[in-house]
């Protein structure tokens, strides 16, 4: 049980006695507005404060029977109707107990659990998600996407750790958001993409419509063509997308068109995590035309090379492009 639910879980049951202060309502407010199961749990815990107040306030409720049926539910994959019959004093001493914090998780996460959709790409792997609205989702490596089963509420709420391109189907009212690392990208209808790993700046690049990127007090309309670049303790920074290849993960391959083996030497290095070294000014300064699919990096080293008549060696995770 981590200290943050622990936290909610007072918040909660203060405001349901009307005895939260504006900023402890706030913090219930923020976290509410997080994510569409915040908000069913607290439904539900205000619907069980509901009906506990009907009841004969001598009722002691039988714990250990509860417990199980809540590990029963979960079990079966069943979202449990909370049945509690107690008293409001009893539900406090509950609540603020380990017994009673234990079963408020239990509750969380079943509720969580046939309402949210989990999605993961592993290393090397790539996926392609269709979410209940008709957009498309493109997973970069290493990235989760975390989203409401049937994108219910007021916006299309998306949480993304990693990499992903998203094209957005049009619902007027009903704006789509992407939340990744304490930025939100808002959107009604566009492609677009986001990068957003762990302890790495938040990249924002807008293919086709626009989009608003929100950060701490910051708040950014970007256009096609355009991208905006968060890093912690810094001021954003928008300029023009000149890298043909921010998504190259997508299409499966890297376009250079009469460009700079400076330049193909830094795309690759950002996209495979290695440092390569060119060490003839000569071969740094030419300018092939070359697309390859993208596969590993010795194959592409290899052709590369013969293209500029070098060698390479590999020191490892160093790269040395030499002239023969």
């Amino acid at each position: 049980m981590s200290e943050q639910f622990e936290n909610i879980d007072t918040l909660i049951v203060r405001s349901l006695e009307n005895s939260l202060s504006p900023s402890e309502q706030t913090m219930l407010q923020t976290w509410l507005d997080e994510d569409a199961t915040h908000r069913r749990y607290f439904d539900e815990i205000r619907r069980t404060w509901a009906i506990t107040g009907e009841h004969d306030t001598q009722f002691i409720p039988d714990t250990e029977a509860n417990w199980q049926r809540f590990k029963d539910r979960v079990y079966t994959g069943n979202t449990p109707e909370l049945k509690v019959v107690s008293n409001r004093k009893m539900y406090l001493r509950i609540a603020a107990s380990i017994t009673g914090i234990a079963v408020a998780t239990l509750l969380y996460f079943t509720l969580r659990g046939p309402n949210e959709i989990s999605e993961l790409t592993a290393a090397n792997e790539k996926k392609t998600i269709t979410l209940p609205d008709g957009s498309k989702v493109y997973m970069n490596q290493n990235s989760r996407l975390r989203y409401d089963k049937q994108l219910a509420g007021a916006e299309r709420a998306i949480h993304l750790d990693g990499e992903a391109f998203f094209e957005v189907r049009n619902q007027p009212g009903r704006p789509f958001v992407v939340y990744a690392n304490e930025t939100q990208t808002q959107v009604l209808g566009t492609s677009f993409d986001v990068r957003a790993y762990a302890a790495t700046p938040v990249e924002v690049v807008v293919m086709t419509g626009k989009v608003a990127v929100s950060y701490d007090t910051h708040k950014l309309v970007v256009t096609p063509g355009r991208k905006v670049t968060f890093a912690a303790g810094k001021q954003p920074e928008e300029d023009a997308n000149n890298d043909v290849n921010y998504i190259a993960w997508k299409e499966n391959k890297f376009v250079f068109e009469n460009t700079q083996v400076h330049d193909v030497v830094k795309t690759l290095e950002k996209f495979y995590g290695v440092k390569i070294i060119v060490t003839d000014p000569g071969i740094d300064s030419m300018h092939p035309s070359w697309s390859p699919e993208i596969s590993n990096l010795p194959k592409l080293l290899d052709q590369l090379s013969y293209m500029t008549n070098a060698g390479w060696t590999q020191e490892g995770d160093t790269y040395k492009i030499y002239k023969r």
